[in-house]
């Protein structure tokens, strides 16, 4: 694919190494996990869960490289999503989304090693955006992966 086609077409080709990293989205609000599946389709695989424990078996089938998870879920929290996600594979990518209120779990949850950042809401969609490639791009480097193979993404960040 030449940067022709993607320009015209807002498509990365279905091969993408960037798409098969994934990304996984866990909120219980139906309307953010489509909101945040708009932003992120044309960059990665998609993986939603509108609960922790979908969340957590989505993970286990699919072992998306990226986490993106709202803190305040019913039966079990984002943190707790995070910890349990860590202890199957401590290298994913894990951003928590959560609300000023919510302050104290985030510095528990960095200090825990549980979260490698955090978004408040609202949020930017292009902070956001850059936040997630930043992820994307620590994984790919600190796993050794071929860099000049997510090259083409180059308007991504890599």
């Amino acid at each position: 694919m030449s940067w022709k086609t993607f320009k015209e077409s807002g498509k990365l080709p279905e091969g993408s190494p960037l798409k098969k990293l994934g990304l996984l989205v866990v909120d219980d609000e139906s309307e953010i996990i489509e909101s945040l599946g708009e932003i992120f389709k044309q960059s990665f695989d998609i993986f939603s869960a509108v609960s922790a424990r979908e969340g957590l078996e989505l993970f286990k089938e699919h072992a998306p490289k990226l986490i993106l998870s709202d803190q305040r879920m019913p039966e079990m929290s984002g943190l707790q999503l995070l910890e349990r996600i860590k202890a199957i594979n401590p290298d994913t990518v894990r951003i928590l989304v959560t609300g000023y209120s919510d302050i104290n779990v985030v510095i528990d949850g960095l200090n825990r090693g549980l979260l490698w950042k955090y978004v408040t809401k609202p949020w930017d969609n292009e902070e956001l955006k850059a936040l997630v490639m930043e992820g994307a791009r620590n994984y790919v480097r600190e796993h050794g992966l071929d860099e000049s193979a997510f090259r083409f993404s180059g308007f991504l960040g890599f």
